[in-house]
């Protein structure tokens, strides 16, 4: 016959059991917690943290108002739009008696045209600057002109400061020279170019080639002939200036000077 558990066993049976029983239900309260927290964005990647993007789109929310889509702009005759044209006509830089450098004006980038190699011009002097995106073009403008058998450029002038630009002027009695703060040399967007031992540049190969390919490469003739009521300047053929090849092409195709081609886009 078996015996039957004294009442200490039994005791502790019933002891375990409840402790059993006990532990089953934390472990369970426990999974769940986790899974409520999972649910909520709890990340176990070594640190446990929870989402934070609802915090912080009540904070963006009360903080700041709801944003809203700008209205749609209107359309210019040019196919641009007001904030395209004021781009446009920043990028061309307008110079001339209406339209003077700010004082404090200085252009960036300058190169010193005479410690560049392989250049297909020549330089008139040692301390002429552009630009360095008027360099660039300048480069891969004269180097077609050789490969078209067209050399002997000569690059008479540059980049000026305010102080030369006011030495030139005071030195030119003919009204010829612009007044400091209305002279594209003082950009660093202009160059000079001619010929040696050659005063009259408009009769050259050398002038015919360049008039007929600088919008390809950028330039456009800033002072042409018959525009002086437009430009304020006599006819300079030797006178180029960087306006990127896109407005280079229009104004050189349509024969209008850079102040109709800004009046257009205003």
């Amino acid at each position: 016959m078996s015996r039957k558990p004294s009442r200490r066993v039994q005791q502790s049976r019933r002891m375990l059991f409840a402790k059993a029983i006990v532990l089953a239900l934390c472990v369970t309260a426990f999974l769940v917690a986790l899974s409520y927290l999972w649910g909520k964005g709890l990340k176990t990647d070594g640190h446990a943290t929870l989402d934070s993007a609802p915090q912080q789109a009540i904070e963006s929310a009360t903080d700041s108002p709801p944003s809203r889509e700008p209205p749609a702009q209107q359309r210019t005759d040019n196919g641009r739009t007001d904030d395209e044209m004021t781009a446009v006509t920043a990028e061309i830089l307008l110079v001339n008696a209406a339209n003077p450098l700010p004082d404090n004006f200085y252009p960036e980038s300058l190169v010193n045209l005479y410690g560049q190699g392989d250049r297909h011009f020549q330089l008139a002097a040692s301390d002429i600057e552009v630009c360095e995106v008027v360099f660039e073009s300048m480069g891969a403008l004269f180097a077609a002109a050789q490969r078209d058998g067209v050399d002997g450029f000569v690059i008479t002038s540059g980049y000026r400061t305010r102080d030369e630009q006011q030495a030139l002027y005071d030195s030119t009695t003919d009204g010829t020279a612009a007044k400091p703060g209305e002279s594209e040399h003082e950009t660093g967007l202009a160059f000079d170019v001619g010929v040696m031992d050659n005063e009259h540049f408009e009769m050259t190969p050398q002038y015919e080639w360049l008039s007929a390919h600088c919008a390809e490469y950028g330039f456009i003739i800033r002072y042409p002939q018959g525009a002086e009521r437009l430009t304020g300047f006599p006819y300079e053929p030797w006178h180029y200036r960087y306006v990127g090849e896109e407005h280079a092409t229009i104004i050189m195709s349509r024969g209008i000077t850079l102040e109709q081609y800004c009046e257009e886009l205003r």
